[in-house]
């Protein structure tokens, strides 16, 4: 719901400020804005794709272990891991506050990622191996 929330939030921003703020702002401030608009959009597709595959996997369309596949894993690490706009006082406040929640949101999702790529590795060691072995 978190990210369906901030999802609908930045798209009224881009559809209704963005553009108009970046009119009345210098160049170089308005290339900043759209990087870190572009650097929103890509937290926000990120999470919410890694978000659909694992609601696949409780629906029991995907395994964990298919999930957990390179190429379904939360990506965009380099470009969503930076934190440049948040901060940036030329920026406008209402970018700033949606860069800070999706640099939030897509950190609590990358740790969500480690933590199931590991529970998938261990359990296809687990399954590899006959089994959790038994503590005596």
């Amino acid at each position: 719901m978190e990210t369906m929330a901030l999802l609908a939030e930045s798209r009224r921003y881009l559809i209704d400020r963005a553009e108009t703020e970046n009119k009345t702002r210098p160049v170089d401030q308005g290339l900043i804005s759209s990087m870190e608009t572009m650097r929103l959009v890509a937290r926000l597709t990120q999470v919410l794709a890694w978000l659909l595959t694992h609601r696949a996997v409780h629906a029991g369309e995907l395994t964990l272990w298919e999930a957990t596949r390179p190429d379904r894993r939360l990506g965009g690490h380099t470009l969503c891991s930076r934190s440049n706009g948040e901060d940036d006082p030329k920026l406008p406040e209402e970018l700033r506050r949606l860069l800070q929640r999706s640099l939030s949101l897509y950190q609590r999702i990358s740790r969500l990622d480690q933590q199931t790529a590991r529970a998938a590795a261990e359990g296809a060691r687990q399954q590899a191996s006959g089994g959790p072995k038994k503590l005596s």
